[in-house]
This record gives C-alpha cells, sequence and structure tokens, in this order.
C-alpha cells in the first residue's frame, strides 16, 4: 500500500529548517525577500512558528533561491548549512550519528530518517570487495531542481561523513551530467575525485574507509538514540522510494500489478506517478541501469552472467535493455 508513504504534497517539514536555512543563504546574497518567497506558500513569521510545508513548497523556494542568487554556490552552501544547523533540529539523530561504530553505522542511521530530513534523495547500495557505491536517485519528482539537490546532498554528505569520523573520507563522484564550468565548486567541497558524464550519479567509497572508528562511538548510547529516532520518524518511505522497493522486491512486476497491490486503478497508478514526474517505464529503466552498471561495470560479468543476474531469459533483449537504460553497450560499460 502506497497509504502512509511521503508525496510532494505531504505538509511534513519545519519551516525553520530546511526553508529557513535557504532563505538566510539567499537574502545574505542580496536576493529580494518578496521575490524569493512568491508563489511557495511561505511566509517569514512560518520560520518561527514551525509551520510545515511540503516538497513542493521547498522545490519552489529552491527554483526562486537559483534564479535570484548570483554564482554557482548556493546549492553547495545549502548543503552544509544542514548539516552545521541539524543538531538544533534533530539532537538525537545527531547523538545516534556520532555514537556510531563506524561510517557503515552513519550511513544506516540516516537511512532510517532520511525522508524527514532530506527527502529529495535516496540512497541505493552495492559493495564488491574492494569498494562501496552509493547510488543517490530522485525520490521526490526533481526535475528542473536536480542538479541543485545533487550538489547539496553530496555537500551534505561529505560534510557529515567529517562530523562523525572526524575527517573527510576519501569518496569519488561520478556525476550524470557534463563536466560543469563552475568545477571549483566541486573540486573546494567535495574534493578532487570527480568524473562527469556517467549514466547514473554513483559515489564510490574504499571499504577501508567504511570501517575506521567514530571517535565518539558508545554502543548503548547508540541503542538508546536509534531508538528514539524511529519512535519519532514519521515516514518510512518516500511514494517513489516505496515502489522501488516494490520493484525490488518482485522484479517483472507490472503496472496493472503494480496498481492492483496498491489497491489503486491503472489510471490513478499513473496519475500519481505523473504528480511525481515520473512513469513507470523510467522506473523500471532505471533499477535496469543501476544493476547494468553495477554487474557490467562494476563487476565486469559478461552478458550471459549479468543477463541472468538481471532476469534476461534472451540476451538480446538483454543488450537492447542495457543500450536504452544507460546509453551504452553491454561492452561499452565494461570498458569504462
Amino acid at each position: 500500500m502506497l497509504k502512509g508513504c511521503l508525496t510532494n504534497k505531504t505538509k511534513a517539514f519545519d519551516a525553520n529548517y530546511m526553508a529557513s536555512n535557504l532563505y538566510a543563504l539567499a537574502t545574505a546574497r542580496g536576493a529580494n525577500k518578496d521575490k524569493l518567497l512568491h508563489g511557495t506558500g511561505i511566509f517569514t513569521d512560518d520560520f518561527t512558528n514551525n509551520r510545515l510545508l511540503s516538497v513542493n513548497q521547498l522545490l519552489i523556494l529552491i527554483q526562486n533561491a537559483q534564479h535570484l542568487c548570483s554564482g554557482h554556490d548556493i546549492a553547495f552552501q545549502f548543503g552544509h548549512s544542514l548539516v552545521n544547523t541539524i543538531d538544533a533540529q534533530y539532537p538525537d539523530l545527531v547523538n545516534a550519528l556520532k555514537s556510531t561504530s563506524d561510517f557503515i553505522g552513519c550511513m544506516r542511521v540516516l537511512s532510517i530518517m532520511n525522508v524527514q530530513i532530506f527527502p529529495f534523495m535516496s540512497a541505493h547500495t552495492f559493495k564488491d570487495p574492494d569498494n562501496i557505491y552509493i547510488v543517490l536517485q530522485d525520490s521526490i519528482g526533481l526535475r528542473k531542481n536536480q542538479t541543485f539537490m545533487i550538489e547539496a546532498s553530496c555537500t551534505a554528505l561529505v560534510a557529515m561523513s567529517k562530523t562523525c569520523i572526524g575527517r573527510r573520507l576519501k569518496f569519488s563522484f561520478s556525476f550524470p551530467f557534463a563536466r560543469p564550468k563552475h568545477i571549483y565548486e566541486y573540486e573546494e567541497n567535495l574534493g578532487s575525485r570527480l568524473t562527469f558524464s556517467h549514466p547514473m550519479l554513483t559515489i564510490k567509497l574504499p571499504i577501508s574507509e567504511t570501517t575506521i572508528s567514530c571517535p565518539d562511538r558508545h554502543p548503548g548510547l547508540n541503542r538508546y538514540a536509534v531508538k528514539t529516532v524511529i519512535n519519532k520518524r514519521l515516514y518510512k518511505f518516500s511514494l517513489m522510494d516505496k515502489i522501488r522497493s516494490q520493484l525490488r522486491s518482485k522484479p517483472g512486476r507490472t503496472l496493472p500489478e503494480l496498481a492492483t497491490l496498491n489497491s489503486l486503478s491503472q489510471a490513478s497508478f499513473k496519475r500519481i506517478l505523473k504528480e511525481h514526474n515520473i512513469s513507470f517505464q523510467q522506473l523500471v529503466d532505471e533499477l535496469c541501469c543501476q544493476e547494468a552498471l553495477y554487474y557490467l561495470q562494476i563487476q565486469k560479468l559478461k552478458n550471459e552472467q549479468s543477463a541472468a543476474y538481471m532476469r534476461f531469459n534472451d540476451v538480446n533483449n538483454f543488450r537492447r535493455a542495457v543500450k536504452r537504460c544507460t546509453g551504452l553497450t553491454p561492452s561499452e560499460l565494461r570498458q569504462t
């Protein structure tokens, strides 16, 4: 059932965290206050009265900020500001993060509260003997705001890891767009391990980095803090991530089957997806792309092996699907 999932219309976010941070950043750069809030349904009083906002309201605010602010650093600074102010907004979450044993523990804690603290993107992980691969995916229907949120989320991840571990970890970032002109901002905030024009946003981290102990680790405090965080959590999934989970749990499910599973008509299911700026086929292709990158680009498996893991009975159909969802042939993926 999709009931209880976060949608882009759900009013679930205190105005005094994400919206307030972005408002402060934009006005500090000279953005007109009235123009910044135009069309958002947000008022300055909301930043102090704990009014709840929806993702759609936040996305309009982000669009306005990008339009009104000069320079290319506001998304990166937004990512930093979320980490710098998270202690005041979610003290139990910060306790859970700092008291965990290592970065893997930090990732688990972040996944528990992902929808609540950063509803725009979610993570899916793969690993091999040497590295962990974090695939960041749109979880709410970002459209024009995708690049902004990629910059903000990657910055927040780097900053949060430094908060938990005590130093910047050796992340390598592969971005799904061409090398930007403002490359300095990427290097300043994310480091020098950057590649562009990749089929999917992927973050690589050596396994050895994930097991570095947190300086403030405390198993007892961590158990208590995590339990507190879970009890305060309002949503476990965004709607898009719930559908992804249903597709991953039983690959090959059709649109009619998913509609029935969620007690919806096909028309209603399509409408809900459209409201989140995505289609059923796009979700299917996205998951296909993730698996193709893992089996072909990372594991370097042969076509027959990869096709079997990805549940294709016909290798030719497998090749066509990989080309459609990644833009590259299986051979080209293995060579990258």
